[in-house]
């Protein structure tokens, strides 16, 4: 567990650094309201997420629990796209069994469709920051 953490903290830095990498994350609304850790805990880490969204390479969008049932409940992914043509394009998925890394054309085409499908469904970045700070207020 103590890897999984580190590995975590170390790629969040990315975003921080000089040249940081581009992030696009959706979210259902249960990430920020489910009760993990206690209070403080999700109170530091709504404010952690709000902060995040505010830095001009993050993009944060959250789907309200009125949104319904959405592509996104099957479990979380990244796709990742590289500016270097030599790096190919991919989708992570963490799972119980395992990570997987899928490569092929058509696994891609999937995941990116899901994607624009959840960008559709959620709250705009800005709706989504007041609904993350009504969380903050209310944890």
């Amino acid at each position: 567990m103590d890897q999984r953490v580190q590995a975590r903290i170390e790629r969040q830095a990315v975003l921080t650094k000089p040249n940081p990498l581009q992030l696009w994350a959706i979210m259902d609304e249960a990430a920020v309201r489910r009760m993990v850790g206690g209070r403080e805990v999700m109170r530091e880490q709504a404010q952690h997420l709000a902060r995040l969204a505010d830095e001009p390479q993050v993009t944060l969008q959250l789907i309200p629990f009125g949104k319904g049932a959405h592509a996104g409940m099957t479990g979380s992914f990244v796709h990742m796209d590289f500016p270097d043509a030599q790096d190919p394009e991919l989708v992570y998925v963490d799972t119980p069994a395992g990570d997987l890394f899928l490569e092929s054309e058509a696994e891609i085409r999937r995941y990116k469709s899901m994607f624009e499908h959840l960008q559709a469904v959620a709250l705009g970045p800005d709706d989504s920051a007041e609904l993350l700070d009504s969380v903050c207020r209310s944890e």
